[in-house]
């Protein structure tokens, strides 16, 4: 037996106002393709040959550039016509990419890939929770399943479980179909952390259903991604059946856990303190003990923003004779970022920082001293090596210390903090471009401050100008 694997992801943000292009997806062909994704061994240890295909994944961003889908789908699509006898596909695609003039980037691949293999093929895909399904894709792909962790910490566990059931399918000759419902609600990915109840004990729920009820493979809960804006666009609850006997079963658990999920959908709420910018600012100045940990959730490049808002930058400088050191990490400018290269550490000198772009960006000036040039480095999707992400200059501005990039980039991890010589827990504040914080940024800090800033992921998705979506659905909605 022979499978075709790969990786094909994006999460786009359609109220980003540029496109995701080619250039901005880290990419691989061939061995490299395996030493990315985590399921080598499960194949190999089955006797199954493997074919690898492309990885292809970017951070988020705007709508992928048509010309750039394209490109990539027809080399895995070249690939698979030269081995149109394989018995699987598996493949990582994240579930909310949106292609310019095209739409739904999952959905479109793999029927591309279908009329290629024909029925007979079993296709598995490992997802990302924040996907928006198409309602077709079941038609298209057997298996599918979604992280559980939100911030995301089972990454390969989704995809080594994927990859597992694909082999009991191909092993036993299996031809089943996954049960999808969707759920009319959206909510910002914020909103829905998987550390806190409701969706705390729903993912409990799908763990033990997967653990112990022997007739069900994987269970899913797709939160959905609020900022593309398209039909597809919710909540949705996907039952995948061990053996084809159990296909009704999963249809009647499928309904039940969609009844249960979206009775619960007035409980969902951010995990931890959310404020305005202006009141993030002066709580977490005066009314806290550092290191207070803060994010800015309407410019959160995970989430497919520019990186470029000034914001919370403004705000801290009002207070800036508090006396308290604070730290703004990933601020997206390039101008400025080449203006600092230009000098010496130590050097003081005027600069202007904001890209201008609209009124989050709007730049402000200020004198600032020059701390020095670094490339940061982060990790991957799975635990490979750190590799350069982007690179920043640091300037301070009084006690406040400010770290500019050349290209929008979320400090999430120790390691992007340690690449700048910064240690986030000497700070009396540190603020990163991020939603939901991450587990080792709670660890450097005794507070924590969910910054609703606005920008284009903004949480109250109520006031976002939406076109495209099928009403009516919570909480846009009062249903």
């Amino acid at each position: 037996m022979k499978v075709l694997v790969g990786a094909f992801a994006h999460e786009s943000n359609d109220f980003c106002p540029n496109l995701t292009t080619r250039e901005m997806f880290e990419y691989y062909r061939g061995e490299q393709v395996l030493k990315h994704l985590p399921v080598r061994d499960i194949f190999e240890n089955a006797g199954i040959e493997i074919i690898p295909s492309i990885y292809a994944v970017a951070q988020s961003y705007g709508p992928v550039e048509e010309k750039t889908y394209l490109s990539f789908e027809e080399e895995i699509l070249s690939i698979l016509r030269s081995n149109p006898d394989v018995d699987g596909i598996w493949m990582f695609c994240h579930g909310a990419m949106n292609v310019e003039n095209i739409g739904s980037g999952e959905y479109r691949l793999a029927c591309d890939m279908r009329k290629i293999v024909g029925s007979r093929c079993i296709i598995s895909f490992g997802m990302d929770l924040h996907g928006n399904i198409e309602p077709d894709l079941v038609n298209q792909v057997n298996i599918f399943r979604c992280y559980h962790t939100a911030p995301h910490i089972d990454q390969p566990e989704t995809y080594r479980l994927t990859a597992a059931t694909l082999v009991r399918y191909l092993q036993n000759g299996y031809q089943c179909r996954s049960e999808m419902r969707k759920l009319r609600m959206i909510f910002p990915g914020e909103m829905a952390a998987t550390t806190v109840d409701p969706v705390k004990g729903i993912i409990a729920l799908l763990d033990d259903l997967e653990q112990q009820d022997e007739k069900i493979a994987c269970a899913s809960l797709y939160i959905g991604f609020a900022w593309t804006d398209a039909p597809r666009t919710s909540s949705t609850v996907v039952v995948v059946p061990s053996a084809p006997e159990h296909q009704s079963y999963c249809a009647h658990k499928a309904d039940e856990l969609a009844a249960y999920i979206f009775s619960k959908r007035r409980e969902f709420h951010f995990e931890m303190l959310a404020l305005p910018p202006e009141q993030t600012a002066y709580t977490s100045i005066h009314e806290m003990d550092g290191p207070v940990c803060v994010t800015d959730m309407g410019d959160n490049p995970t989430a497919g923003t520019t990186g470029g808002s000034v914001v919370l930058l403004r705000e801290y400088l009002k207070l800036r004779d508090s006396g308290k050191r604070v730290l703004i990490v990933g601020i997206f400018d390039p101008l400025a970022f080449a203006i600092c290269k230009t000098h010496q550490i130590g050097d003081r000198f005027p600069l202007t920082i904001g890209v201008d772009i609209d009124e989050v960006t709007r730049p402000l000036t200020e004198t600032v001293v020059y701390r020095g040039h670094h490339e940061i480095y982060g990790y991957d999707f799975i635990t490979n090596p750190p590799i350069k992400r982007c690179e920043g200059c640091t300037i301070s501005i009084g006690s406040i210390d400010v770290v500019i990039t050349d290209k929008a980039y979320a400090f999430t991890q120790t390691v992007n903090f340690q690449s700048c010589e910064l240690d986030a827990s000497s700070y009396d504040v540190f603020v990163t471009k991020f939603g939901y914080i991450f587990p080792e940024l709670k660890a450097m800090a005794n507070n924590y401050i969910m910054s609703n800033t606005p920008g284009e992921s903004y949480q109250m998705v109520k006031e976002f100008h939406f076109k495209n979506l099928i009403h009516p659905i919570f909480p846009v909605d009062d249903i």
